[in-house]
Formats: structure tokens, C-alpha cells, sequence
């Protein structure tokens, strides 16, 4: 559940930070802070992405034995 509850922050972070990317200048101060958001938005996705699958991949194993 925790896992999940840091997944929707991440998305609202990610929304956030999209609407401060500057699209027509992506050199400027306030792009680079919101390029930089953004990539580290999608990687902690897709960390917890890997994170709920292998706790899933975990309890099938420990259901088996």
C-alpha cells in the first residue's frame, strides 16, 4: 500500500514539474531544474514499478511453499 501512495506523490511531482518545463527554451534556469524533475520523477516510477513486482513475484513464492 505504501508502494502505491509514493507512486501517486511521483505522478503529481511529475505533473508539477511538466507544467514548469519550458518547451520552447530547455537551457534556461528554470527548464533545466524542471528537465531535471522530470527524469528523476521517471525513474522513481519506474523503481517502484520493478519494486511492486517483485514484491508480487515474492509472495507467489512464499504461497507456493
Amino acid at each position: 500500500m505504501r508502494n502505491y501512495f509514493f507512486m501517486v506523490i511521483a505522478f503529481i511531482l511529475l505533473g508539477i514539474n511538466i507544467y514548469h518545463l519550458d518547451f520552447e527554451n530547455f537551457s534556461s534556469e528554470n527548464g533545466k531544474i524542471a528537465l531535471i524533475g522530470v527524469l528523476a520523477c521517471l525513474i522513481a516510477i519506474v523503481l517502484l514499478l520493478i519494486l511492486i513486482d517483485s514484491n508480487k513475484i515474492k509472495k507467489k513464492l512464499n504461497d507456493k511453499d
